[in-house]
């Protein structure tokens, strides 16, 4: 991925969390994107076993099919694609793909399990990469920025530590 949207809240607070915690911009996104996984990610396993399923394929191949090959390479869907249900990130309108939300960005190193996951995520819904990664962006800071990101900054400021 040559980038990311990035809507101006979001961008700020990916920019807060590397200014103010020390978080690294080149890894920033890795860090979110695993800790979407840690919330969300179950769903998105489940959903993997529910397409394997729909297509005929055994967890193992599939897995390894998202893991070492491409999406091309599944099996097609045998009696169409199955409901997976209300997704983490539905909740979360796409980001407009506006020139001024387009934010470079580049490699993103996941595990090899949250990898697949992500591409799960990909197929269930139904939308672009950047677009999936960019949306979990905004969940995990929706989720986790008052609780974790924020007492951090704000105890800095105040030279507290409670």
């Amino acid at each position: 991925m040559n980038y990311i949207y990035a809507d101006n809240p979001t961008w700020e607070k990916i920019r807060l969390a590397c200014d103010e915690l020390g978080w690294n911009q080149s890894t920033i996104v890795k860090q979110c994107l695993h800790g979407f996984f840690r919330r969300d990610g179950r769903f998105y396993a489940e959903a993997g076993q529910i397409d394997a399923a729909a297509r005929g394929m055994t967890e193992e191949d599939y897995f390894v099919c998202l893991r070492d090959r491409t999406e091309e390479d599944l099996l097609p869907y045998q009696n169409g694609r199955p409901a997976f249900g209300a997704a983490p990130i539905d909740t979360i309108a796409a980001i407009a793909p506006d020139p001024a939300f387009r934010r470079t960005y580049h490699t993103i190193g996941l595990s090899a399990y949250n990898y697949v996951l992500l591409k799960v995520a990909r197929i269930v819904d139904g939308g672009s990469m950047v677009q999936v990664i960019s949306r979990m962006l905004i969940k995990h800071f929706r989720d986790n920025w008052d609780a974790s990101y924020l007492p951090q900054i704000e105890r800095d400021r105040a030279c507290r530590f409670l």
